[in-house]
């Protein structure tokens, strides 16, 4: 009995402190699902200029039938995994915050679209690309390359041809330079699959 006294107490602070924590979580939670966060706010004033009071975010509830559908469970989902969040400007200018894969995953990425043309891109955080190299993908001379691109952007490793679409490589960052071209099509895609429809 007394061997298991000790291994019972044990017990019964690892339960007291779990709820603890359970407690605390729920009292400092904060839902940034229909806020502008600070780092949003960075990415989409690169792309559009404005105070924070001219950004809202669009509910999924409020999103384009044809972006959403449901799960095996029931739960309104957006049919673009990768969209995490679309940002409107008081003037109608929509900017689409994504997480996608480059060479790791949890790139963060925001790019503007607004009459079916790329209005701009910024890297809301890099996640986990490499230092030096992928996070050398958040340039503006890089960024600035996606601007007006209407169709599928392309990453090619030299001579790139705009008027196609394709965009030249950031040296040694191949991955990371195609998580932003994926990002930057799959914004695309959301403003088409929409028809540019955002309330």
């Amino acid at each position: 009995m007394a061997k298991i006294k000790p291994a019972l107490i044990l017990a019964l602070i690892a339960a007291i402190i779990s709820c603890l924590i359970i407690v605390v979580y729920k009292a400092t939670y904060r839902d940034t699902s229909l806020e502008v966060t600070d780092k949003e706010f960075a990415a989409v004033s690169a792309i559009y200029d404005g105070a924070k009071t001219d950004y809202t975010v669009i509910p999924l509830e409020k999103y384009p039938a044809a972006l959403i559908t449901a799960d095996e469970d029931g739960k309104t989902v957006c049919v673009i995994p990768e969209l995490k969040k679309i940002v409107k400007k008081n003037d109608g200018s929509i900017a689409f915050s994504l997480e996608v894969k480059g060479y790791k995953k949890g790139f963060g990425i925001m790019v503007g679209v607004k009459d079916d043309v790329v209005t701009g891109v910024s890297i809301v955080t890099v996640g986990e690309e490499t230092p030096g190299l992928g996070t050398n993908t958040n340039k503006p001379e890089f960024l600035d390359c996606f601007k007006g691109i209407t169709g599928q952007a392309e990453i090619v490793k030299s001579n790139p041809d705009s008027s196609k679409g394709q965009v030249q490589a950031v040296t040694s960052a191949t991955y990371s330079s195609k998580g932003v071209a994926k990002a930057v099509n799959l914004a695309l895609e959301a403003y088409k699959l929409s028809g540019g429809d955002f309330e």
